[in-house]
């Protein structure tokens, strides 16, 4: 295990006693009931005879890997999406047993530990094919791949023409095909043409791959918002992460509810009252108007408070308060005018619902023309995650 993923691992297993909670009020809290809401909301959505993969790829969205997918298999899954090797074996190593798809393009060296491992990996080109041959004849042990198809992303996996013509070739190779996938551009954005166009695409392939010989039993394009736009490209296993995670990608008249499943929070480490023309912060790009109360919170652009958003607003005591000067590495401060009460101690949320307000994940994303898994990823392992 590489060593980022056994930091994961260790920080994931020291948190289930709260230690570090007791240490400091910086949290990323994370509601394994809303979890578990949303999957079985989904599974319901998609019926029984379609399987979902349960995406765990980015240490589960930032959430923690191993324990995530604990949840998950917990509630059914049968089936792990991840996007490195490093990540597939993780879950190896903690004992997990069910079908786990690498679904990024993993380098050749990577070829024989997963075969290994029993681990399916993407195949976007014959090199890789080759790859996986030559492993698995050293190590007497089937090499399971999903044929990945590049329908229109243009990032990995073989054009449509490509896996036609290369399918005999495949065939030949012996490698245990096991399914082909492809993975939607636009299917957040209320055309579907680009979508359309991409699933006729990849079902054509398929079909022809399929008349060379190849069975390609399982197959799978359906991102979060394409689970909820397009139910008639669930095929026979759909693949959602922001929806099992609770943030919505553009999915519009969502046949069910989300559960938001993760809120980040601190608390005041400091309130100050100073005069008229104080400077705040590096740079001075703060100067106070007249008196103004100014809390600090122990949470900074390290933690994931990304210094680069714009016009960046916390919660306390039900009310927006606005930064006020730079956010530093592990401080930062706002405006309390508006929460004069406020106090050292009191909770600061930075996503999540405090009171009749809430800042969401896709909130931040704006402040900073990101998407929301970007928010979720900024968050440093400083930063507790804690089950609740």
């Amino acid at each position: 295990m590489n060593s980022a993923l056994e930091n994961s691992v260790v920080v994931n297993s020291a948190l289930e006693n709260s230690v570090l909670e007791r240490l400091r009020p910086t949290r990323l809290e994370i509601d394994a009931g809303s979890l578990r809401t949303n999957y079985r909301n989904i599974r319901k959505h998609v019926g029984p005879n379609c399987r979902v993969i349960g995406i765990v790829k980015g240490d589960a969205y930032s959430l923690g890997l191993l324990a995530i997918a604990r949840i998950l298999r917990e509630e059914g899954c049968g089936m792990f999406g991840v996007a490195t090797p490093e990540e597939a074996l993780a879950l190896r190593q903690d004992g997990f047993q069910e079908d786990i798809l690498v679904m990024g393009a993993s380098p050749r060296v990577a070829a024989e530990p997963l075969v290994r491992s029993g681990v399916i990996c993407a195949c976007g080109d014959l090199d890789y094919a080759l790859a996986m041959k030559r492993a698995s004849e050293r190590a007497g042990l089937p090499a399971r791949v999903h044929v990945k198809i590049d329908s229109g992303m243009g990032r990995t996996g073989f054009l449509p023409d490509e896996a036609v013509s290369g399918a005999p070739v495949l065939r030949g190779m012996g490698l245990s095909v096991e399914g082909a996938f492809t993975h939607f551009a636009a299917s957040e954005e209320p055309n579907p043409d680009y979508t359309l166009w991409q699933f006729e695409r990849f079902m054509a392939a398929v079909g022809e791959m399929r008349s060379a010989g190849l069975e390609l039993p399982l197959l799978h394009a359906c991102n979060s918002a394409a689970v909820v736009h397009f139910p008639h490209m669930h095929l026979n296993a759909v693949r959602p992460g922001d929806l099992f995670y609770g943030l919505p990608s553009g999915e519009r008249n969502r046949p069910f509810p989300l559960m938001p499943s993760a809120a980040v929070k601190t608390a005041l480490s400091a309130v100050r009252v100073l005069p008229p023309n104080s400077g705040i912060g590096y740079g001075l790009r703060y100067m106070t108007r007249g008196v103004q109360r100014i809390g600090v919170m122990p949470m900074g652009f390290y933690d994931g408070f990304a210094r680069f958003q714009r016009n960046p607003e916390v919660l306390v005591g039900g009310r927006r308060a606005p930064v006020v000067g730079a956010i530093c590495m592990d401080q930062t401060m706002i405006d309390l005018s508006q929460v004069p009460d406020a106090r050292v101690d009191d909770e600061v949320v930075i996503i999540g619902r405090q009171g009749t307000e809430e800042i969401t994940a896709a909130e931040i994303a704006k402040r900073i023309d990101s998407v929301q898994t970007q928010v979720m990823s900024l968050f440093s392992r400083r930063v507790p995650r804690v089950m609740i």
